[in-house]
């Protein structure tokens, strides 16, 4: 089981990839000011989910380096550590690998690369009539986490 997560120190996106199948996803919003608690409050909520689906593999979402604020890099090392201390394999997926979901011949655009995730997997059909209602992006972090899951998701 592949899970992937998209965060910032506000959002959090996860999904449960399986055998190219989305088991599970949800989004979590932390609106507390940034801190080292609230990174270790965002940590233990993805512990369940690691239980539960007995996860092998985490794929994180990175941003540009651009928008890779200190805060974020704190959140990701704190995922990282918590992971590898518990034998899971970490990787990490630029914000191009999404994209690849992008029809080709279609421009590349995150409404694109959503589109294309909610024809694969019809549950995310809902959110993304949703998201492209939304004056402000609540889902696109939903939609991130299933996209980095899938590209590295074991093929066996």
């Amino acid at each position: 089981m592949t899970l992937g997560i998209s965060t910032n120190t506000r959002l959090l996106g996860i999904a449960i990839i399986h055998q190219g199948r989305l088991v599970d996803y949800s989004i979590r919003l932390h609106k507390q000011s940034w801190s080292p608690a609230k990174a270790t409050e965002i940590i233990t909520s993805l512990e369940p989910c690691v239980r539960r689906y007995c996860i092998k593999n985490v794929v994180l979402s990175r941003p540009y380096e651009f928008h890779q604020t200190k805060a974020w890099k704190q959140l990701s090392a704190r995922i990282k550590d918590s992971c590898n201390k518990k034998g899971i394999t970490v990787y990490e997926e630029t914000p191009e690998t999404l994209y690849s979901f992008c029809p080709q011949g279609q421009k590349k655009t995150k409404k694109a690369m959503m589109h294309s995730l909610a024809v694969r997997f019809p549950e995310l059909k809902y959110y993304f009539a949703k998201e492209s209602r939304n004056k402000n992006k609540y889902y696109y972090k939903l939609f991130e986490a299933v996209a980095v899951a899938l590209v590295r998701e074991p093929t066996s």
